[in-house]
């Protein structure tokens, strides 16, 4: 929660972190693609590990993001979205 709290008064925003989730999907792709043009085959083997690695990010940016958007509301949506889940 310390993380959360500390990226609200950064003013980070939901919207930011599930673009950049997004992004690094598409920075993922890109690298992986890149790979596939590589002929020597050390060097399509590390565009393919950095591909793997920046293909984790996108969990992360979404799930701080989904977090942040709990922040964003009010306490009474806060409270509303509490009752539709607790039936």
């Amino acid at each position: 929660m310390r993380i959360a709290l500390l990226m609200k008064q950064l003013r980070l925003n939901s919207s930011l972190l599930h673009g950049l989730g997004l992004a690094s999907i598409g920075g993922a792709i890109s690298l992986w693609g890149r790979s596939a043009g590589n002929g020597d085959r050390d060097s399509r083997a590390r565009a393919e590990r950095l591909a793997i690695f920046v293909g984790l990010w996108p969990p992360t940016f979404f799930l701080l993001g989904k977090v942040l958007q709990d922040l964003e509301k009010t306490p009474e949506e806060q409270a509303g979205a509490a009752r539709a889940i607790s039936g």
